[in-house]
C-alpha cells in the first residue's frame, strides 16, 4: 500500500511539474509579453528565451522529483543501479543546456531587433555581417561553456580538450588572419567613417570610383569606365584617401589654357569669367590668373567650384565654349585640365 502511494505521489508530482510548466508559459504570453514586452527589444529577447526558460523550470522539477525518488529505489540489478546513479547527471546536462539556451536567446533577441531596427537604416552591410558573426561566435562559446560544464560533471578530464581547443583557434586564427584584419579594418571603417555609400574616393594608386558596397572584409568602387573595382578593408584602411564628398561635394577644378593673343590680359580674364558665369553648375565665381608668360604665348590658370559629380560634364563645356570664344588661327593653343 505504501509503495502505492508513493507510485501515485510521483505521478502527481510529474503532473504538477507539467502544469506548472504550461502556467509558465500562459503567463509568458498573456502576462509578461504584454508588461514588458512593449519595447521591441524586450520583446525580441522575452520571445527568444521563453523555451529556454520553459526547459529550464521542467528539468529543475524533475532534479527535485528524483532526488525524492531516488531515496527508494534501491534496484538489484547493478548495471541498473549504475544507470540510476548517472540519471542526477543526465538531468543535470539538459539543464546546462536549457540555461545555454537562454543565454543564446538573449543575444538572439538582440541581433534580430538590431537588423530591424538599426542595420535596416544604414547602407552599409558590415554591421549586419559584424552580427551575424558576433551572433554564430556567441552560440559557440556558450554551447562550449555548457558542454565544458557537463564533461566536469560527468568527471570527464577536460584540460586536454581545452588545450587542443587552444591550439585549434591559434591554428584557425593564424590561418585565417588575413580575414581577421580585413573584418577589423571593415569594423573600424564603420566607426571612423572615412567615406560611405555614395562617395566618391579616390585610392593611393590613381583609381578613382563611386562606392557602392562597403562589406566585411571588402568595398567596392564603381569606376567612371563602369568597372567594379574591388579592394580589401585591411588595404583600404593603410591606404591613403581623397574623399570627393567630404566635408562637402565641391571641387575646384582647374584648366590651363595656352593663349597666343595680342588682346588685353584683363580683357581675356574677363571674358573667361563671363563664360564661366554662362553655367548654372559652375557654384561660385571664377578665378583667372596668369602663371606664366613668354613672347609666344600667355598661360592662364581657370579655377571653377563644382560639384564632383559634374567634373566631365563642366569640363567638356568650358573646352568647347573657351575654344568658340577664343580659337583664331593665332588664338588658342592648348587647354588642358591640371
Amino acid at each position: 500500500m505504501n509503495k502505492f502511494k508513493f507510485h501515485i505521489s510521483t505521478l502527481i508530482y510529474f503532473i504538477l511539474i507539467i502544469f506548472f510548466c504550461f502556467l509558465i508559459k500562459w503567463i509568458w504570453k498573456h502576462i509578461l509579453l504584454k508588461l514588458f514586452g512593449r519595447r521591441k527589444l524586450d520583446n525580441k529577447i522575452l520571445t527568444k528565451i521563453e523555451k529556454g526558460v520553459l526547459l529550464t523550470v521542467f528539468f529543475s522539477g524533475l532534479n527535485i522529483l528524483w532526488e525524492r525518488i531516488s531515496l527508494f529505489v534501491a534496484p538489484e540489478n547493478p548495471a541498473l543501479e549504475k544507470f540510476l546513479m548517472n540519471i542526477p547527471k543526465i538531468i543535470y546536462s539538459f539543464l546546462a543546456l536549457s540555461i545555454s539556451l537562454i543565454a543564446i536567446g538573449i543575444f538572439d533577441g538582440f541581433t534580430d531587433w538590431y537588423f530591424e531596427e538599426i542595420s535596416n537604416k544604414t547602407k552599409t552591410k558590415v554591421d549586419e555581417e559584424v552580427m551575424y558573426f558576433f551572433k554564430r561566435i556567441s552560440r559557440i562559446a556558450i554551447f562550449f561553456i555548457a558542454i565544458t560544464f557537463i564533461l566536469n560533471k560527468f568527471n570527464q578530464p577536460i584540460t586536454s580538450i581545452l588545450g587542443a581547443a587552444g591550439i585549434a583557434s591559434f591554428a584557425i586564427a593564424f590561418a585565417a588572419q588575413d580575414t581577421l584584419s580585413n573584418m577589423i579594418s571593415g569594423f573600424f571603417i564603420i566607426i571612423d567613417k572615412p567615406f560611405k555609400i555614395g562617395d566618391k574616393i579616390k585610392l593611393s594608386t590613381g583609381e578613382i570610383g563611386e562606392v557602392v558596397e562597403i562589406g566585411m572584409r571588402r568595398t567596392k568602387l564603381l569606376s567612371p569606365e563602369n568597372n567594379l573595382i574591388i579592394i580589401s578593408n585591411s588595404e583600404i584602411a593603410k591606404t591613403r584617401i581623397i574623399n570627393f564628398g567630404f566635408p562637402d561635394t565641391r571641387i575646384k577644378m582647374k584648366l590651363k589654357l595656352g593663349i597666343q593673343t595680342s588682346e588685353n590680359f584683363e580683357k581675356i580674364k574677363n571674358l573667361l569669367c563671363d563664360i564661366c558665369k554662362r553655367n548654372p553648375k559652375i557654384l561660385e565665381e571664377s578665378k583667372v590668373n596668369i602663371i606664366e608668360y613668354n613672347n609666344s604665348q600667355i598661360i592662364f590658370l581657370l579655377s571653377v567650384t563644382i560639384n564632383y559629380e559634374d567634373e566631365i560634364e563642366v569640363c567638356d563645356w568650358l573646352i568647347e565654349e573657351i575654344r568658340k570664344n577664343l580659337e583664331t588661327e593665332k588664338g588658342l593653343i592648348f587647354v588642358k585640365k591640371e
